[in-house]
């Protein structure tokens, strides 16, 4: 299954983690900020769309899976499925609300 990153943060500061933790091999692409334009930035859907066009499968076809309103805001207008992933349960809410198709709190492993 393809996987892309779309994230506010640099593309270059995301492809640095990825590959810290050694995971940039299962990731392309990885799109970021558009520094001289910051109204690109989600919830414009510009980099979702930008993200779905590189893995050349229709936008109905792919999932994001964001933690901020964001993403589901961008997701939705980009016309992708979406998951809220919420590390407090109030943004279950907030992002069911916001159209999420999915969305639950995030518990770490005690």
């Amino acid at each position: 299954m393809p996987v892309a990153v779309v994230s506010n943060n640099s593309a270059g500061a995301v492809t640095t983690y990825l590959t810290d933790h050694r995971l940039a091999d299962y990731v392309s692409p990885v799109v970021g900020r558009a520094y001289a334009d910051p109204a690109r930035m989600k919830p414009n859907p510009e980099p979702i769309l930008q993200a779905v066009r590189s893995l050349s499968e229709p936008p109905g076809r792919c999932v994001l899976v964001g933690d901020s309103l964001s993403d589901i805001e961008g997701a939705r207008a980009a016309g992708v499925r979406v998951i809220g992933y919420a590390n407090r349960p109030p943004k279950v809410r907030t992002f069911r609300a916001a159209g999420a198709d999915l969305a639950s709190v995030f518990r770490a492993p005690s």
